[in-house]
């Protein structure tokens, strides 16, 4: 199931980047749907660092819990 997330993520991300490079290069605005997909994407991305920078730094102080050692065994 991640591994079709980071497909899907992946797929969405190139895609922006490839039509923001594009309309760049020939002197064009960006339609509002590929600025409200980019910035979607870099929201999501934002959330989910510091999502996981919580967790990692939860797990090096020790913590303990459940989910925490779910992810331990991992």
């Amino acid at each position: 199931m991640l591994e079709i997330a980071v497909f899907l993520y992946g797929l969405c991300a190139g895609l922006v980047l490839m039509i923001a490079t594009r309309n760049r290069r020939e002197a064009r605005p960006n339609p509002a749907v590929v600025t409200a997909m980019g910035w979607g994407l870099m929201s999501m991305s934002s959330v989910l660092a510091l999502l996981l920078a919580t967790v990692a730094l939860a797990m090096a102080l020790g913590a303990q819990g459940p989910l925490l050692e779910a992810l331990a065994a991992a």
